[in-house]
């Protein structure tokens, strides 16, 4: 499987057989029917520098690589025809479950309106500070959004349900500040209290939620009701992930993409300077032994 040889290979090769291998990886419908000479001319680097990364990966050339791309576009083609028709069966436990989060998605297209969803990412847009609260199994998951807003230049903070960590927060909050509280049960009543004191300051609320009986479903002033029906007793997060991750595109600024160039530049040099350190202390532990 080329998915796989390329796995193998990756941080051997050159930037520009990685930028063929990124392309593979993340666009193979695309690039499955084309030629050396037009994959070469889309990512803009030499044919002959396609055909040796054929070769490094364990292909006599580039058609022998291609016609396996094919060959998996075309499965992938045919299991979403099937999709589509509903002619998909489940064969094992992981197609059972993905074909459950894949009914949650669609149920989430159909019960989650639009509008609110615009008017969620109008809202953070506008914000000066957003909170996300969190407690229990979605702790993480609130952690994960927060640092994806800020990502996208938004000042967010994610805040655990405990109530004296909530209180030193809170107490700040303005009319201007958004505060979500992101719920997977019924047991989310530090989190629905914080959103209820976020009101009464004036801040905006919004609720994701996986139950309409979550208590922050009934006191925030925007609520999206994430579908979690599971093939087990624990509710599933996949669509409320799908949800966080269409509200984050939706949020993102035409800049974007030098955000994300000035991040990863400040974490090169973050990295060098602890790389630095690191062979300092080395240096020092030598000598002393």
């Amino acid at each position: 499987m080329f998915r796989e040889r390329i796995r193998q290979t990756y941080s051997k090769l050159s930037p520009n057989k990685k930028k063929i291998a990124d392309f593979l990886m993340a666009s193979q419908q695309e690039a499955a029917f084309m030629t050396a000479s037009q994959l070469a001319r889309h990512l803009k680097v030499d044919v002959a520098t396609v055909v040796r990364f054929a070769q490094d990966i364990g292909y006599a050339g580039y058609p022998a690589l291609a016609r396996e791309v094919q060959t998996l576009v075309k499965g992938e083609l045919k299991i979403a025809r099937e999709f589509t028709t509903g002619e998909v069966t489940a064969e094992s436990p992981f197609a059972t479950i993905m074909l459950k989060e894949r009914e949650n998605i669609e149920q989430a297209l159909t019960s989650i309106p639009a509008e609110t969803v615009q008017e969620v990412v109008e809202m953070l847009k506008k914000a000066r500070r957003i909170y996300v609260v969190a407690q229990g199994e979605p702790l993480n998951l609130g952690c994960f959004f927060a640092t994806r807003l800020q990502l996208q230049g938004l000042q967010a903070k994610a805040l655990s349900g405990d109530p004296a960590a909530l209180a030193l927060v809170l107490n700040r909050l303005t009319a201007d500040d958004v505060v979500i509280g992101v719920s997977h049960s019924k047991a989310a009543v530090e989190a629905a209290g914080a959103l209820h004191f976020a009101r009464e300051l004036g801040a905006k609320t919004v609720g994701l939620v996986s139950t309409h009986a979550s208590p922050v479903a009934h006191v925030a002033e925007l609520v999206i009701i994430c579908p979690s029906k599971s093939t087990t007793v624990a509710p599933s997060f996949g669509s409320m992930v799908s949800v966080m991750d269409a509200i984050l595109q939706m949020l993102a600024p035409a800049e974007a993409a030098e955000q994300q160039a000035s991040f990863e530049q400040t974490y090169i040099k973050l990295v060098e300077g602890q790389s630095e350190t690191f062979t300092d202390l080395k240096k020092d532990v030598t000598r002393s032994e």
